[in-house]
């Protein structure tokens, strides 16, 4: 019996001992809205942006925090923060810079994350505008506009050939962790359009 229970207290012992990742990551299907802006990047009058936005649950396991980098790979390419995606809270909805606020807290962070580059033809845009009653027009679209259609849970199980072509390249996100001891932790995560 003391075996037992000698081995039961080790093996208990070694699980306790493991360690955890400083980060846990979730991604959730996103009840915000998909939107359409004016296209800035070319100057291609015939195509406008979509904005799929993907929602991440980040859970801080660790107080020893300094920093959390995110890396965005979106067919092949890496984007850059700011000029080609934005992170938003998604209880503030305000855009985050930088995570240094965040890091000393035990309540996770729920990031929304909108790219800037994926591009549409006006036609479809105009037929997703009319297939979702939508009432603003493409024509008057000027920098800054924003046109909201619907939510993305429901856009991804209603335009299943869009998000299957989304889904045709391997889309990943990384998480760059470092901590106040100099270690590096990466954690990359598939994206699920």
């Amino acid at each position: 019996m003391r075996k037992i229970i000698f081995l039961i207290s080790i093996s208990l012992l070694i699980i306790s001992c493991k360690k955890k990742a400083p980060i846990t990551i979730e991604q959730f299907t996103s009840n915000e809205m998909v939107t359409i802006t004016n296209n800035k990047k070319t100057q291609e009058k015939d195509s406008v942006d979509i904005h799929f936005p993907k929602e991440f649950k980040i859970i801080m396991n660790s107080n020893n925090l300094i920093s959390i980098n995110i890396y965005n790979f979106i067919d092949k390419v890496t984007l850059m923060n700011i000029v080609d995606y934005e992170i938003s809270d998604k209880k503030s909805n305000k855009p985050i810079l930088t995570f240094k606020p965040y890091l000393s807290s035990n309540d996770p962070i729920n990031i929304i994350i909108k790219e800037r580059n994926h591009l549409i033809s006006k036609n479809l845009a105009k037929e997703l505008l009319k297939k979702y009653d939508v009432k603003q027009s493409l024509d008057n679209l000027k920098f800054g506009d924003t046109i909201k259609i619907i939510p993305y849970s429901r856009f991804r199980k209603e335009n299943n050939s869009m998000i299957n072509d989304l889904r045709k390249v391997d889309d990943s996100i990384f998480f760059r962790v470092t901590s106040n001891k100099g270690k590096v932790f990466v954690k990359g995560e598939k994206i699920n359009w």
